[in-house]
């Protein structure tokens, strides 16, 4: 065996090492993310879990040249919810011209959306009015910011 022979094997074993060393740091970044990702998947599922919404009242006030529907939905969860995250739709149409958004609060009643709060805490009532021309019967959804949604049909 000759001097070639041993700096050959030097070299693989130099680049073996390398090669170990790479593949280890690489999979242990991937599996970090990977570990990341499951744990906000699992806190996002969690969150979804204790959020529920329910639609207390509809009204649809048809006396005036226009029609207004007031949707007065409840967060019956444990979650707090967004106000600007929280959509409607009206016969499967997404409807965002309000003309107020107000939470009924145990202290009082509050404006929510742009221009006032856009926290809706557990137990609160988020009281929707859209200036709308509906025939009954109609159908109104709401969605929370997390997905989860009630939906009643007005007779």
């Amino acid at each position: 065996m000759g001097f070639s022979v041993s700096a050959s094997t030097a070299i693989l074993l130099v680049a073996a090492f390398a090669s170990v060393g790479m593949l280890y740091t690489s999979a242990a970044n991937g599996f970090e993310q990977v570990s990341d990702a499951t744990l906000t998947q699992q806190e996002q599922a969690l969150e979804t879990e204790n959020t529920d919404v329910s639609i207390v009242n509809i009204t649809h006030n048809t006396s005036g040249t226009t029609d207004y529907v007031n949707v007065t939905v409840e967060n019956a969860g444990a979650s707090t919810l967004h106000v600007s995250k929280t959509d409607l739709l009206l016969n499967g149409t997404y409807t965002n011209g309000f003309e107020s958004r107000t939470l009924s609060t145990a202290d009082g009643t509050i404006e929510a959306g742009t221009n006032g709060t856009d926290l809706w805490q557990p137990g609160e009532n988020l009281t929707l009015v859209v200036h709308e021309n509906v025939s009954k019967p109609f159908r109104v959804k709401v969605v929370s910011d997390r997905g989860v949604a009630a939906t009643e049909v007005v007779s």
